[in-house]
């Protein structure tokens, strides 16, 4: 063969032969995912529901700022102002029935119309709740103590008393107050039943001045049952026959008379006119207004009245006033989206932030803009009339064990939100 190798020159030049059925395509990858039919019939598939092993959020403990004696204090005035009630343990269930059936299809004046149905409400319900707004009423007062509302309170030099106006305020609120009041001023104490009754007309100006004036409006009518918890609040408590001398010297009410004035206003806060809260509040210095497990039932009653409402509010409220939100945790509203099937959910933390910050600011484009166009503009944006100050989504108000109470009591969570007027 010469000098070529018979066997060189049976090598191929280029890799080996492919059969006919190897594809001569470069390779990829296979999906990650089946393809999915969206023809006629097509339904969106549910959305894959979270993993058990998945940790939930745990709400944070409100810290317990009253004293055990004075929480006791508080419910003791429930349980002297309406033992009969809670004596009567089968009717009780009766009427709670009732009033849960009612709620739950938010029939608000029939589940309110009655005295019956009242004061079962309160025996349930409110003893927990007076705690629990108690104490994030004394936190508050603890973390913002330059807030003028709050020093009214706190500071024995200010002659000036504070105001406060409870928006579907009852006697959870009424308790509440009481029980902060005693909390920060211990000087606003009972009188022991011995002075009561050797006391005379003549009274010292500090024994008469008012350290706290509170207004509560609400739909139903709560006048007879407040009435009977400021009895119960400014007299010292029933003693048995058989009390001791020393135990008789130290009874004393939660309150003195004339420290606490309560004004309960029957109204429907939707049809309640600028002029008609001017006249009820009557607030020339800062005030603290409260919606307290009321504000996420007024917006799924109705959005654009309680907008409405909220827009009157931050009319009349002076500056530095303070508006404190307790609600349940992820209060919600859910609107339905027209011509389909789904709804929008919109939280109450950001449907009261939309009304009192607004939408936010977009900053002014300067780009191709004189000078002069660009300071109107600027001077155009909207000025914000309040700021957020407290935001806290999930909380939880653990009672304590030692607490007695002949009802039932519970721990109560919440969220806090608390906006201030600059």
């Amino acid at each position: 063969m010469g000098q070529y190798d018979r066997k060189a020159q049976s090598q191929r030049k280029h890799g080996p032969i492919l059969s006919s059925s190897t594809s001569k395509a470069p390779t990829r990858l296979p999906p990650s995912t089946k393809p999915e039919w969206r023809g006629s019939g097509y339904t969106k598939k549910a959305k894959p529901k979270p993993h058990l092993d998945i940790a939930k959020p745990v709400p944070v403990s409100q810290v317990q700022l009253l004293s055990l004696e004075l929480q006791q204090l508080v419910l003791n005035v429930f349980k002297d102002a309406f033992g009969e009630k809670l004596m009567d343990f089968e009717e009780l269930k009766g009427v709670l029935g009732e009033i849960v059936e009612e709620v739950g299809e938010r029939k608000w004046e029939e589940a309110f119309a009655e005295e019956r149905k009242r004061e079962a409400y309160v025996v349930r319900w409110s003893p927990s709740r007076a705690l629990a707004y108690a104490n994030v009423l004394a936190s508050l007062c603890e973390q913002r103590p330059e807030d003028d509302w709050v020093r009214r309170i706190t500071d024995s030099s200010l002659s000036s008393k504070m105001k406060a106006i409870c928006f579907g305020g009852g006697a959870a609120e009424v308790m509440a107050f009481a029980g902060l009041l005693r909390h920060l001023r211990p000087c606003a104490s009972g009188k022991q039943q011995q002075e009561l009754d050797v006391l005379t007309t003549e009274a010292t100006t500090a024994d008469t001045d008012t350290l706290l004036d509170l207004t509560l409006i609400d739909s139903a009518d709560w006048s007879s049952v407040l009435d009977k918890l400021v009895k119960g609040t400014t007299t010292p408590p029933p003693l048995s026959k058989y009390a001791s001398a020393s135990a008789r010297a130290a009874n004393t009410a939660l309150l003195a008379p004339q420290k606490l004035t309560i004004k309960s206003e029957h109204h429907d806060i939707f049809d309640l006119k600028t002029t008609q809260l001017q006249e009820i509040l009557k607030a020339e210095e800062p005030v603290l207004a409260t919606f307290f497990l009321t504000l996420g039932d007024l917006y799924n009653t109705s959005i654009p009245k309680t907008t409405a409402f909220l827009y009157k509010l931050d009319a009349i409220l002076p500056v530095g006033s303070t508006i404190l939100v307790i609600d349940t945790i992820g209060a919600s509203v859910s609107v339905p989206i027209p011509d389909s099937e789904e709804a929008t959910e919109y939280s109450v933390s950001w449907l009261l932030s939309r009304v009192l910050l607004g939408k936010p600011a977009e900053p002014v484009q300067t780009q191709g803009k004189g000078k002069k166009a660009v300071e109107e503009e600027e001077a155009n944006k909207p000025v914000q009339k309040w700021e957020k100050v407290v935001h806290e989504e999930m909380k939880i108000h653990r009672l304590d064990e030692n607490l007695k109470y002949p009802g039932s009591l519970e721990n109560l969570r919440f969220q806090i939100l608390a906006f201030k007027r600059i």
